[in-house]
């Protein structure tokens, strides 16, 4: 395997595996349904509030 041919599987490689990770990290992201949202945002108000007193 030549210098160029090594180059050139780094340079199509590297992007590549980059976008197979972004792709997999954005289909395996897991969402918060809106049960959990609205305990979250209960928690902040109940956080909030107590730290204004």
């Amino acid at each position: 395997m030549s210098g160029s041919e090594l180059w050139f599987i780094v340079v199509a490689g590297g992007p590549l595996v980059l976008m197979l990770v972004i792709v997999y990290v954005l289909l395996t992201r897991r969402r918060r349904g809106p049960a959990e949202r609205r305990e979250s945002d209960r928690a902040a108000e109940r956080l909030y509030r107590d730290e204004g007193d």
